[in-house]
C-alpha cells in the first residue's frame, strides 16, 4: 500500500513526504520532480511551450505509474487530483492526506520563488497565491485525512502522520493462520488494494442492512461490481432463516468455494454474513467491514459468527474468522447517537478487563473517539482472542456483563440495544463481584458513575427480574450446567469461570430492574 500528500503549493508534500518516506523505510516520489526527469525541461517551460494541458497529460500518466507501485510516499503537485481519474487512481492505491497552511505560511515558505506558473498573475509581491487557495478551497477541503503544518516543524508533522493519520494495522494470529486488521480513516476507499496485497479476489456479493445498504454498502457494491445482499435491518434479522435467505442468493449470483463475501454492517451483519459464509460449501471465505462502534472495537474481531434461536443469543454458531477486518471511522458519522453510545459500553468493558488507562480516558470529552482510543480498545481484543482463539480459558474475560446482559437483552425481546444490555450487566456483574469478596466495596460505583457519564443506562425497571434469570438459563456460558461469570476484582483485573451463590445474583438482578 502507498499514501499520498496532496495540498496546496508550500504546504510542505515534498518535504514532509520524504521524512515519512524515511521513517516508514518507503520509497518516496515527486510527481513534479518526475514529470521534470521526463520530460527534460522545467514545469515553467513545459507549461510556456506546451501549455497546462501538455503537463496535466504528463501528470496523469505519472499518477497511473506512481500508484501501481508498492510501499511508496507519493507527493503530488496542487491540482493534481482535480481530475476525477487521478483522484480515483490515488485513492485505491492508499491513504491521500491533504497537507494545509495558511496564506501567510505559504508566502513565507516559498519567499520569491517563481518557478510555479500558476502563481503568477502580476500581482506586486509575483504570486497569485490567494486566489488559487480561495478557487480551490472546496477540493482540498473535501479530503478526510487532513493536516495543518503551520505550527509543525517537518520532523513533527511527519511524525504525527506516521503515527495518526496512516492506518494501523495488526494482524489477529490464529491456530489456523492470521487475519489483518486494518483500521484508518476512509481506509474502505482502498479496500481494493487491500485485497490485492493479501491475494485475495474482489467481492462476488455485498452483504448487508436496509440501514447501512444506500449509506456505504452500495457505493462498495458499485466500486466492485459486485450485487448488494440486503436484509432488513435489526438483531430480530439475525436468525436461520435469514441465513437461508443468504444462502439462496450466494447460489443466484453463481458463488462457489473460492469466492469471496463483503460484509458491510454493525455486529448481526458481521455475525450473519460470517456466518452464511462458514457453513455455504462448507466455507467461504469473507472480509468484514463494521459499521458500529460495537462491532468496530469488538464483534467483528475473533471469528466467533452465528445466529440467534428463540431461547437466546448466539446458540448457533462457528469460529470462522474473516480473511481481513477493514474498520473506517468514517463509517460511524452516519450512526445514530444513540448507537454511538451504545458502542461505547464494549469500549468500556475493554478498559475494564485490561486498560484502567482506556477506561479512565472516556467520557464527553473523548467523544467521538479518537483513532488512539478505538485503537487501544481493539487491542485488548485482539491480544485476548490470540491467546485462546477458541474461547477455552482467558476468553471468557470478554464475556464480562454479558452473562446478565444477554439475560437483560433476550428478556427486551432485543428491543434493548445490545450495548445498552451490557452496560446494565458490567454494573450488575460489578456489584455481584463485590458481594461475592472478590472486589472491593466503591468499585461498582467507579463502573456507574463511567457509565452514567457516557450516557449509559444503569438499570431497566421496565422489565421482569423473573424473566431476565428464566432467559439466562439458556446462556451458552454454563459448565456442568451452571452458569459461569466473568467478575472484575479491579479496574482492569478480571476472574473467570466463576460461579456465584443463587440469593447473590438474584440480589443483583432485582437491584438491577428496581
Amino acid at each position: 500500500m502507498n499514501f499520498i500528500l496532496t495540498g496546496p503549493p508550500g504546504a510542505g508534500k515534498t518535504t514532509i513526504g520524504r521524512l515519512c518516506a524515511e521513517m516508514l523505510e518507503y520509497d518516496f516520489v515527486d510527481i513534479d520532480e518526475g514529470i521534470v526527469a521526463r520530460a527534460g525541461k522545467s514545469i515553467p517551460d513545459i507549461f510556456a511551450q506546451q501549455g497546462e494541458a501538455a503537463f496535466r497529460a504528463l501528470e496523469r500518466d505519472a499518477v497511473v505509474q506512481a500508484a501501481a507501485q508498492d510501499r511508496h510516499v507519493i507527493a503530488l503537485g496542487g491540482g493534481a487530483l482535480l481530475d476525477d481519474d487521478n483522484r480515483a487512481l490515488t485513492a485505491a492505491a492508499g491513504p491521500v492526506i491533504c497537507l494545509r497552511a495558511t496564506e501567510e505560511s505559504i508566502r513565507a515558505r516559498l519567499g520569491a520563488e517563481s518557478g510555479r506558473p500558476l502563481l503568477q498573475d502580476g500581482e506586486k509581491d509575483g504570486f497569485a497565491l490567494r486566489a488559487l487557495l480561495r478557487e480551490r478551497a472546496t477540493h482540498y477541503d473535501s479530503f478526510a485525512l487532513q493536516l495543518h503544518t503551520d505550527a509543525l516543524t517537518p520532523q513533527a508533522a511527519a511524525e504525527r502522520i506516521v503515527s495518526e493519520l496512516m492506518p494501523w494495522r495488526s494482524t489477529v494470529q490464529t491456530p489456523a493462520g492470521g487475519y489483518p486488521v486494518v483500521l484508518g480513516e476512509s481506509a474502505r476507499l482502498y479496500l481494493p488494494r487491500l485485497l490485492r496485497e493479501h491475494g485475495l479476489p474482489h467481492p462476488a456479493v455485498v452483504v448487508t442492512d436496509s440501514n447501512v445498504g444506500p449509506l456505504w454498502a452500495a457505493a462498495l457494491g458499485e466500486q466492485f461490481g459486485a450485487p448488494l445482499v440486503s436484509i432488513p435491518a435489526g438483531e430480530a434479522q439475525k436468525t436461520l432463516a435469514s441465513a437461508r435467505e443468504l444462502y439462496d442468493a450466494f447460489l443466484q449470483h453463481g458463488l462457489d468455494r473460492h469466492s469471496l463475501i463483503l460484509a458491510v454492517g454493525g455486529g448481526v451483519i458481521g455475525d450473519l454474513a460470517g456466518f452464511a459464509a462458514a457453513t455455504f460449501m462448507r466455507g467461504v471465505r469473507w472480509v468484514n467491514v463494521p459499521s458500529t462502534l460495537l462491532a468496530m472495537v469488538d464483534a467483528s474481531i475473533g471469528g466467533k459468527v452465528g445466529v440467534d434461536l428463540p431461547q437466546g443469543k448466539n446458540l448457533v454458531g462457528a469460529f470462522h474468522p474473516p480473511a481481513l477486518v477493514l474498520a473506517d471511522p468514517e463509517l460511524l458519522t452516519t450512526l445514530p447517537r444513540e448507537e454511538y453510545t451504545s458502542g461505547m459500553a464494549e469500549v468500556l468493558k475493554h478498559g475494564l478487563i485490561a486498560d484502567e488507562e482506556l477506561f479512565a480516558a472516556l467520557g464527553p470529552q473523548a467523544l467521538p473517539l479518537s483513532r488512539e482510543l478505538v485503537q487501544r480498545a481493539l487491542v485488548v481484543k485482539i491480544e485476548i482472542v490470540q491467546r485462546d482463539p477458541h474461547e477455552q480459558g482467558e476468553r471468557a474475560k470478554l464475556n464480562l456483563g454479558h452473562t446478565i446482559g444477554h439475560g437483560i437483552e433476550a428478556a427486551s425481546d432485543f428491543a434493548m440495544r445490545h450495548g445498552e444490555a451490557i452496560a446494565i450487566g458490567l454494573l450488575a456483574e460489578t456489584r455481584l463481584a463485590e458481594r461475592s469478596g472478590l472486589a472491593s466495596a466503591g468499585l461498582s460505583k467507579q463502573v456507574e458513575a463511567q457509565l452514567l457519564t457516557l450516557g449509559l443506562p444503569t438499570g431497566c425497571p421496565e422489565l421482569p427480574a423473573e424473566r431476565i434469570r428464566a432467559l439466562m438459563a439458556s446462556d451458552k456460558k454454563k459448565r456442568a450446567g451452571e452458569l459461569t461469570f466473568a467478575l472484575l476484582t479491579a479496574i482492569g483485573a478480571v476472574e473467570y469461570g466463576l460461579t456465584v451463590e443463587a440469593e447473590l445474583l438474584e440480589a443483583v438482578i432485582a437491584e438491577a430492574v428496581a
